[in-house]
């Protein structure tokens, strides 16, 4: 049924037993980019020189800020929240979500590579594989266990056919 968004009849959707337990990955992309940027003022690291920086980081940011619409839009039409913490209603597989699982966290992490491009920041860069593994940790795995309780076969058989990332 891929290109379909399926609708699931949750009991009580505001419960707190339909929430997936996850930490927001914004808290922990806020936090490596703070962290970044003061490493930088202690330390300048720098990835190219000149304008060259800022031109790369917009050509990295535009399809990452695209991708994080085209999930919302997505998810907003199957009348389902992008908020983690929030139930979800529907398990989507349109648009976006027929290429990736997570098109909101890619999208996040495409803009955090180019915003380090963009500020010319290399920590920025150097604390991207922990960002990419708490993120994993914290929210994605949480995330798929929630799926997989709530919609069962249906989510096994999207995971199937749909690489988590790309």
């Amino acid at each position: 049924m891929s290109g379909f968004t399926k609708l699931v009849k949750v009991g009580n959707v505001n419960s707190e037993v339909d929430r997936p337990k996850v930490v927001p990955a914004p808290v922990f992309f806020f936090v490596a980019l703070i962290s970044g940027i003061l490493l930088n003022w202690v330390l300048p690291l720098t990835i190219f020189p000149g304008r060259t920086a800022q031109l790369a980081g917009v050509i990295i940011v535009v399809p990452g800020f695209l991708i994080g619409c085209s999930g919302i839009i997505e998810m907003r039409r199957a009348h389902t929240s992008p908020d983690p913490r929030e139930p979800t209603r529907a398990l989507v597989e349109k648009g976006v979500f027929r290429y990736t699982r997570n098109p909101l966290y890619l999208s996040m992490f495409v803009f955090f590579l180019g915003i380090a491009v963009f500020l010319d920041v290399f920590w920025l860069i150097l604390l991207f594989p922990f960002l990419f593994f708490v993120v994993q940790r914290g929210t994605v795995k949480p995330e798929e266990l929630y799926l997989e309780r709530k919609f069962a076969e249906t989510y096994l058989q999207y995971r199937k056919r749909v690489l988590r990332w790309v």
